[in-house]
């Protein structure tokens, strides 16, 4: 049902681009009723709220027809994830399967968010500290959600996602300098996001170790550079 609003919704945006704020508040309130109401909890409506807002935003920044209903089936379909691996933690916080889905919809989220966000920057004239609060508020907000999960202590979570914040935060203002795009900004964004994420996720779980870590940094390095290589340059003028 959920879901089905929100495809409804980006279709509409679609369809008539002068109702976007109209549409995206209704979307925005649904989501954050939605979180709610099937997750029991209000840090459920995190991910649903962030994903609408960042979905939004990057409609805007695809250009073609066909690729902008992709992109919509694409995003109804980890819209309707969010919602029910909320609902299912809802109800037994330890179903793992419901786990994968959070963290599936955790990624999409905080990849369309970073993305996003970087593309208006680019495309819209944004100044650089609403991008950095941006990037901090959604990995503050989508990292306490998540280690909320595991990690009951509040206080803790609220620190560890802090830091995350603050780190994403500084690290977003150096890729600022990069000549690449908001695809590829949003992906590397994406990879060091998961670096450190997995680092406080293993350590609350208290499977942490060198091995690990290492491993982790050296392959997620690997691949940064691999797309760096590989990503079109923007020429800076």
């Amino acid at each position: 049902m959920y879901s089905l609003v929100f495809l409804a919704g980006l279709e509409l945006i679609l369809f008539e681009e002068g109702l976007v704020l109209v549409v995206s508040s209704f979307l925005f309130l649904i989501s954050l009723y939605g979180g709610r109401k099937l997750g029991g909890k209000w840090f459920f409506s995190i991910l649903p709220v962030f994903f609408t807002l960042s979905s939004v935003a990057l409609l805007y920044l695809v250009t073609l027809r066909y690729e902008q209903q992709i992109f919509a089936a694409i995003a109804s379909l980890m819209y309707y994830l969010s919602l029910y691996g909320a609902m299912r933690l809802g109800k037994y916080e330890n179903d793992q399967t419901a786990r994968g889905m959070n963290m599936a919809a955790m990624a999409a989220t905080v990849f369309f968010a970073y993305a996003g966000a970087y593309g208006l920057y680019l495309n819209f004239l944004v100044p650089l500290y609403w991008l950095m609060l941006a990037y901090l508020a959604v990995t503050l907000l989508v990292s306490y959600q998540y280690f909320s999960l595991i990690k009951k202590e509040t206080r803790t979570v609220w620190t560890y996602s802090f830091i995350l914040a603050l780190i994403m935060a500084e690290l977003i203002w150096t890729m600022n300098f990069w000549p690449f795009g908001y695809l590829t900004t949003g992906v590397i964004a994406l990879i060091l996001y998961y670096v450190l994420w997995d680092i406080v996720q293993s350590h609350f779980l208290n499977a942490l170790s060198r091995k690990r870590a290492i491993s982790n940094v050296f392959l997620f390095s690997f691949l940064i550079i691999l797309i760096l290589v590989t990503s079109k340059w923007i020429p800076v003028i």
